[in-house]
C-alpha cells in the first residue's frame, strides 16, 4: 500500500468513497461532488492524502482542515478519514494517519478534532489508538432518515 498527497484527478474517486456511506454507518446524508474535494485541496491549511492499492487505485483518503475560519480557532483542525467499506481494518487508515498527523503541526494546528457517529465504534477505537480522547457526545444532533444520531467528539491536543 502506498500513501501520497491527493491530486485533483483523485477527487472523483474520493467523492465515490464518501457517497458510498450515505445512510450507512455515519452522518453522510448529502452527496459530495468531486469539485468540493478539489476546492478543499486548494486550501492553504489543508493536507489531504490518499491510500493506493497495489494497482494504484485509490482505496481511501484522510485530511485535516481548519476547524473554523474564525481567527480564534486558527490552531484548531478537524481530521477525517474515509475508506472503501471493504478496505477497513487492513491498515490503510493507520498509514494515512501516520503521515497526516505529523503534518498537522507544520500547518500550525495544535488541537485536532474528530467528529464520529457514536455507533461507529471501530472509528472511535482507531482514533483512541492515535491519541484522541472523547470529550463528549452530542445527543441526537444528527438525523439520518427518520433516526436521530449521536455524535462523539474526540480531540487530540
Amino acid at each position: 500500500m502506498k500513501v501520497r498527497e491527493a491530486q485533483e484527478n483523485d477527487a472523483t474517486v474520493m467523492a465515490l468513497i464518501f457517497n458510498a456511506y450515505i445512510g450507512k454507518s455515519h452522518m453522510v446524508v448529502t452527496p459530495r461532488r468531486a469539485a468540493e474535494f478539489i476546492e478543499l485541496m486548494q486550501h492553504t491549511r489543508v493536507c489531504m492524502l490518499v491510500a493506493l492499492d497495489i494497482f494504484g487505485g485509490v482505496i481511501g483518503y484522510a485530511y485535516v482542515k481548519p476547524y473554523s475560519e474564525r481567527g480564534g480557532y486558527a490552531g484548531a483542525g478537524e481530521v477525517s478519514v474515509f475508506l472503501w467499506a471493504g478496505r477497513t481494518g487492513q491498515g490503510a487508515g493507520q498509514q494515512l494517519y501516520d503521515l497526516l498527523l505529523p503534518t498537522t503541526k507544520e500547518l500550525g494546528y495544535h488541537h485536532l478534532t474528530a467528529k464520529i457517529w457514536t455507533e461507529n465504534t471501530g472509528s472511535i477505537r482507531f482514533h483512541e489508538r492515535n491519541g484522541f480522547q472523547t470529550v463528549g457526545i452530542q445527543h441526537g444532533i444528527g438525523l439520518s432518515g427518520e433516526r436521530r444520531i449521536d455524535m462523539t467528539i474526540m480531540e487530540r491536543v
